[in-house]
């Protein structure tokens, strides 16, 4: 089969989480042995190349402004360039050109944060199935995240309905919409989105997860109980609930070590202080989760999959999780009991005990993390999509019947 992916970045590229996992999901694919493509944004021209056996189509950005740069610009200059990229037809144009030199058999779109949704209608009009994989808000929220100001949106703001409302107006060219957690896809619903397709075309496959080769448990060096966080040092990842609840916790006895880089770190260190607290920086995560005793994971707002918590699991490592979103369904099927409500430092510092009082301990349902991980090995996650593509490829035949 040959399949074109569209990404708004790629690796090499500076890259999230997001773009990870479609050049995850794009190799395996390559090694099964389908013809695999993959279109994405760069900030100059590029060639184009080969990627671990995956044939990589960049399109030089024509956005006024590029995405590793833009956080840094006024929110009026932000709202301009956001708009210029749902209206952004000279990319598109480039893009249809590319279908037609390439002529995929499927189109599968990936989180449209750089990429205007007109993309769409390229496809369409080549004759060319698309599936779109919902890995976040995007198609609602201009952020990605429905957050805003330290809180989950109750609404969606003015701004966000009206840039996104191209994409709503585009979206029925949509065939078949996978989502990486069911709480993603029912947001969506909830917001009158992919109500054109039937049930069975509307489906939750998670992501495809590279995992390092369990590490040893390492001894804590003084007896005492670790704590960890790994992510994003920002408001919406819910530290400033952990630093107030480990304030609450009985002294001595415990540490609490933040792994990772954001724009808030100064403000954290400054609000823990006198507290037995260590900020890291980056690490190597699987090195970083055998020394630790319990990871907390308590985003604000509704992440749309939970992949620290995959990487502790795999490390036979607790996880106290949030009881929302993809994060609830892994915890909860992991290790029932062992969630609650982001944003309440008095209930957090409650299970910080308990599991104190317990003692390390990995999950207590490990056939659970057995089946999971499984499910999400890439070679996995790639057939469950050939299979979506295929159903895709019936439904055009079935059309061009009618």
């Amino acid at each position: 089969m040959r399949i074109l992916h569209v990404s708004s970045l790629y690796p090499p590229a500076l890259v999230g989480g997001g773009e990870r996992v479609v050049a995850l999901l794009a190799e395996a694919q390559a090694e099964a042995g389908h013809e695999v493509h993959v279109s994405s944004l760069t900030r100059e021209p590029q060639p184009p190349a080969v990627r671990n056996g995956v044939a990589t189509r960049p399109v030089a950005s024509r956005n006024p402004l590029w995405i590793g740069e833009s956080a840094g610009f006024p929110t009026l200059v932000r709202l301009m360039n956001k708009t210029a990229t749902v209206f952004n037809f000279v990319t598109a144009s480039q893009f249809g050109s590319l279908i037609r030199e390439i002529r995929p058999d499927v189109v599968h779109s990936h989180s449209l944060v750089e990429w205007s949704p007109l993309i769409w209608s390229e496809a369409a009009r080549a004759g060319v199935p698309v599936l779109h994989t919902l890995h976040d808000y995007d198609l609602l929220c201009i952020r990605g995240t429905l957050f805003k100001d330290g809180a989950a949106c109750a609404q969606r703001h003015r701004a966000c309905t009206l840039l996104s409302a191209p994409k709503r107006a585009l979206h029925d060219r949509i065939g078949l919409v996978a989502s990486v957690s069911r709480q993603v896809l029912d947001t969506h619903l909830q917001y009158g989105l992919f109500g054109h397709l039937p049930e069975d075309r509307r489906r939750v496959v998670w992501n495809p997860v590279a995992l390092d080769d369990p590490r040893p448990r390492v001894a804590s060096a003084d007896g005492g109980f670790r704590f960890g966080f790994l992510g994003r040092i920002v408001e919406e990842k819910g530290i400033r609930t952990l630093i107030e609840a480990a304030r609450l916790l009985p002294p001595g006895g415990w540490t609490l070590e933040l792994a990772g880089a954001g724009r808030d770190r100064a403000m954290f260190e400054e609000l823990a202080r006198g507290l037995p607290v260590r900020f890291l920086g980056h690490v190597d995560p699987a090195g970083f989760l055998s020394g630790i005793d319990t990871l907390v994971c308590l985003p604000l707002w509704d992440e749309p999959f939970g992949l620290t918590t995959v990487e502790a699991y795999a490390a036979c490592c607790r996880v106290i999780g949030s009881n929302r979103g993809a994060l609830g369904e892994i915890v909860e099927g992991a290790d029932p009991g062992w969630t609650l409500p982001p944003g309440d430092p008095v209930a957090l510092a409650a299970l910080m005990q308990r599991a104190m009082a317990e003692g390390p301990a990995g999950p207590s349902r490990p056939e659970f993390v057995t089946e999971m991980l499984e499910r999400l090995r890439p070679d996995a996650v790639a057939e469950e999509y050939h299979s979506l593509y295929q159903t895709l490829l019936d439904d055009c035949r079935q059309a061009a019947k009618a």
